[in-house]
């Protein structure tokens, strides 16, 4: 159920859902992306893909709808993202986006840029 506490969440701005998203992974430890036989994925203006990814499992929920109507959160911890998941993004020239939601796009981010400030 999606929490009156993070409701306001998704009115944020990018940039602010950015700085939500950072500090509440570095608590938990933990991000989440939507998966279904591949993580969900979105693409900048420039088409340039990201792994998408929430600081909960309640957002990421609330964005399993048309294209990812299919797909499920899961939990990804930090340790292994920072450990795998960053290399690979950067092998594969990929960014993060970072906290999507139904009224907003991502917030596009260097996989490697983040790892730094989720350290």
């Amino acid at each position: 159920m999606f929490s009156s506490k993070n409701a306001g969440m998704v009115d944020l701005s990018g940039p602010d859902r950015l700085q939500v998203f950072i500090r509440k992974v570095s608590e938990t430890q933990e991000l989440w992306g939507l998966y279904v036989d591949g993580w969900a994925e979105a693409s900048d203006d420039n088409g340039k893909k990201g792994l998408v990814v929430w600081p909960d499992e309640q957002h990421a929920r609330l964005c399993a709808t048309d294209k990812w109507r299919q797909h499920a959160p899961k939990a990804i911890k930090l340790s292994s993202f920072n450990e795998r998941w960053v290399d690979k993004l950067t092998r594969m020239r990929m960014k993060v986006a970072v906290f999507p939601t139904p009224f907003d796009g991502p917030v596009f981010v260097d996989a490697v840029a983040l790892r730094a400030e989720l350290l």
